[in-house]
């Protein structure tokens, strides 16, 4: 029996039809996450190339180590 519809084989693209599709709000909290990411690497990225750690500049920015911590998790 032939289906009509078209198969997906990318499990992101089936989940992202399934959960996110018809719901903007989920896809604005998706969006949210994508750039909390997005930002939480860029720390990251920028601290390690300027041969910091999270302790040194946590200090040069005035606050603690487990703040930047937190802040390149994005959770």
């Amino acid at each position: 029996m032939a289906l009509n519809r078209r198969l997906a084989t990318d499990a992101v693209e089936i989940l992202h039809r399934r959960f996110y599709k018809s719901d903007p709000e989920r896809l604005e909290s998706l969006a949210e996450c994508r750039a909390n990411d997005q930002i939480a690497r860029k720390i990251q990225a920028l601290r390690t190339k300027a041969g910091l750690t999270q302790a040194q500049l946590a200090k040069l920015v005035g606050t603690t180590a487990s703040v930047i911590c937190r802040l390149e998790d994005a959770d």
